[in-house]
């Protein structure tokens, strides 16, 4: 089901910001009136991370394709990953010309809508962008809605999520190590012990970023939006948890602290800001564990060939649906305009495969029905941005890949067990204060239990915080419009 895919490369994260100057127009009167209309410039701020010191070429080649389709041209704004949270709230806060933004559930989504930053996009949809509503199926454009109203339309990609053991494929033949003999993830501590021994020079296990601990994947729920108020995939109840409390946090809790104390995690693995996969391509760490899509999109930054080993069953929730999406800012001067090109990103192969690979022959090269590197070049200066934004089924497979990759991921997104509040939307107007006090409880102890830091015998006090903080309030509320939600839309 996992298919071992990767583009090779070298790959920096750079941020870069590129002003694109309108492209004149000579001919006649109807190419004179384009070039008019081709005057407005579509903003379009997302994450990248790996080098795009070349994405002003990229950008050219996006902004005559676009003024050629719908008289506009593009300004791509894109930001360092670790750095896009922050910067995107900043431009969204402000006043800043935006017409597109990537965003997503675990960004502030839903708070960036109720508090007017995005635009609300039915309307828009149904008069210039039609084409998207064919192409993305009910249920992803319900993952992008907030009391009905869309906000946000998710990339096409795999939406599936499968908790994953991830690994180099060359250490795992090294090591001679059975992945068909890891079932499960206690299986994963004589893995990790025979890493320490015959790979002493580096750590066995990494976080994937700071916000994807070891542990976090092992949560195997249904987190709703926000994991106040959790439903297991197990059963047929709609009866909401709190996740600290439960029998699987726990176990995980104890056993990130084994892997800990055994040396199985550097000492600075809960502050460190350098993701697992800049650790995996310097030889520094050997494996992580995360949710996945798809092995592609994990070796892809990772710069190498990767193993992924499935621990649970592929899943589908809002949350995973919702990880990826693009939005129109409330600062758009003509979101008539953001949507057209919004809709190309989705329809038109030529686009989306430009933002997503860059310049056929500068960029990439054609090998039959796939994409590699020019010859001789381990770096172009324009990284693959695969899964972002758009209809990723259209791009290219990169050579070395399985070439019915995307088959392949529509399998595993027809396969996954699918979350049975598939549609549900948390609205959180009631409980913000809420919310932001039992955020704060979050980050002061989340991290140390799911990196084994932390002693497990400060459960209870955690607990007592965040009860404290108003999480019972919050799932009352959570609870409260799942029954609600459950009148019209129970399907068992």
């Amino acid at each position: 089901m996992f298919k071992k895919l990767f583009k090779p490369g070298i790959y920096t994260l750079l941020s870069v910001f590129v002003l694109l100057t309108g492209c004149g127009v000579n001919g006649s009167d109807n190419e004179q009136a384009a070039a008019v209309e081709g005057e407005y410039e579509v903003a379009m701020a997302y994450p990248v991370f790996g080098d795009v010191s070349d994405v002003s070429r990229v950008e050219t080649a996006m902004s005559e394709l676009a003024q050629h389709k719908i008289g506009a041209t593009v300004k791509l704004i894109p930001i360092t990953g670790s750095n896009y949270g922050n910067q995107m709230n900043l431009m969204l806060a402000g006043s800043e010309k935006l017409d597109l933004v990537y965003t997503s559930v675990w960004m502030g989504f839903e708070t960036q809508a109720s508090r007017g930053q995005l635009l609300p996009m039915d309307e828009l949809l149904s008069t210039h962008g039609a084409k998207i509503l064919s192409e993305v199926p009910s249920y992803g454009l319900e993952a992008g809605q907030i009391k009905g109203e869309t906000y946000g339309i998710p990339s096409l990609k795999g939406w599936a999520l499968t908790p994953s053991f991830v690994i180099g494929t060359d250490i795992l033949k090294e090591l001679n190590i059975n992945s068909s003999d890891i079932r499960t993830w206690t299986d994963l501590s004589s893995v990790l012990q025979k890493l320490k021994e015959q790979k002493p020079e580096i750590t066995p296990m990494a976080s994937y970023n700071t916000s994807e601990a070891p542990g976090t994947a092992m949560m195997y729920f249904d987190p709703l939006g926000l994991t106040a108020g959790v439903l297991p995939f197990e059963g047929k109840e709609y009866q909401l948890l709190q996740a600290a409390e439960t029998e699987l946090f726990n176990e995980t809790v104890n056993l990130m602290r084994s892997w800990y104390q055994q040396g199985y995690f550097s000492k600075d693995i809960a502050t460190t800001q350098e993701t697992a996969a800049t650790l995996v391509k310097n030889g520094k760490a050997a494996s992580y564990i995360r949710n996945i899509n798809d092995c592609y999109s994990e070796s892809v930054p990772a710069g190498t060939e990767l193993t992924c080993i499935p621990m649970e069953e592929p899943y589908m929730t809002r949350n995973s649906i919702s990880s990826n999406m693009i939005s129109i800012s409330r600062n758009s001067e003509q979101p008539e305009k953001a949507m057209q090109f919004m809709e190309l990103l989705y329809t038109d192969s030529e686009m989306i495969n430009l933002f997503v690979n860059g310049v056929e022959g500068v960029h990439y090269v054609k090998q039959g029905d796939q994409i590699a590197l020019p010859e001789g070049k381990d770096s172009t200066g324009y990284a693959s941005n695969p899964s972002l934004i758009g209809n990723n089924f259209l791009t290219y497979v990169w050579s070395g890949n399985d070439p019915d990759m995307w088959t392949a991921v529509q399998k595993t997104n027809d396969a996954a067990v699918k979350s049975r509040a598939m549609g549900f939307s948390f609205d959180i107007t009631g409980v913000k204060n809420e919310i932001t006090a039992v955020t704060n409880v979050d980050n002061q102890y989340s991290t140390g239990f799911m990196t084994g830091i932390s002693d497990p015998a400060l459960i209870p006090e955690y607990v007592s915080k965040l009860k404290a903080a108003g999480i019972e309030d919050i799932i009352q509320e959570k609870q409260k419009q799942m029954d609600e939600w459950l009148l019209t839309n129970k399907k068992d």
